[in-house]
């Protein structure tokens, strides 16, 4: 069951859905919660000539060779071009929602991709969401941190709450728990 605005209102509300910083009620639509653009941009350098190609692998998060860090009030996001940005609030997941976080209808009409993949926001998630942002589209667009609303968060009740110890951020594989950029930069538990 995908949560109404007034249900919504009351997570927050009750402080059981906790977004930092608050969210006011004009940001609450009817199934969705729409979230800024935080100041944060990362994107892949230039790659080497000796490096024909990448793997997926905790290594991948903390090789300075292959990533640009920015933190600016603009980004200009060219066509074609890819990057890695957060939404300006930092998200606390209660146990009993997931969350899936959308691309805004206006930023897709112009070419605009909020997240290629990965849209699930597991319960206990507590971070700011990265954005996998990307142009598609034939004109450079500006992201301006704290202005822009690109993104929505839906939420969804799950069948049974989960326990503390399961939530998101309690195993091994909660490499992106309390991340304060678009990638880790710590290192993770399986490394």
């Amino acid at each position: 069951m995908i949560l109404s605005k007034p249900d919504l209102l009351r997570y927050l509300s009750e402080g059981r859905l906790k977004i930092d910083p608050p969210v006011s009620p004009d940001e609450v639509a009817q199934v969705s919660i729409d979230l800024g653009l935080g100041r944060k941009f990362t994107t892949f350098k230039q790659p080497p000539d000796y490096l024909p190609a990448i793997h997926v692998d905790p290594s991948l998060w903390t090789s300075a060779d292959l990533w640009h860090h920015f933190e600016q009030d603009v980004f200009r996001l060219y066509p074609g071009q890819f990057v890695l940005a957060q939404t300006l609030e930092r998200i606390l997941m209660p146990p009993d929602l997931v969350g899936f976080v959308e691309g805004r209808s206006s930023w897709a009409r112009l070419g605009i991709t909020i997240h290629v993949t990965a849209p699930k926001i597991d319960p206990g998630f507590d971070a700011p969401i990265t954005l996998e942002m990307a142009n598609f589209g034939r004109i450079p667009v500006d992201l301006r941190a704290g202005i822009d609303h690109p993104a929505q968060l839906m939420l969804q009740k799950i069948s049974t709450p989960l326990e503390e110890t399961a939530l998101y951020g309690t195993g091994r594989s909660s490499s992106f728990q309390n991340q304060t950029d678009p990638i880790p930069h710590r290192r993770t538990e399986e490394t």
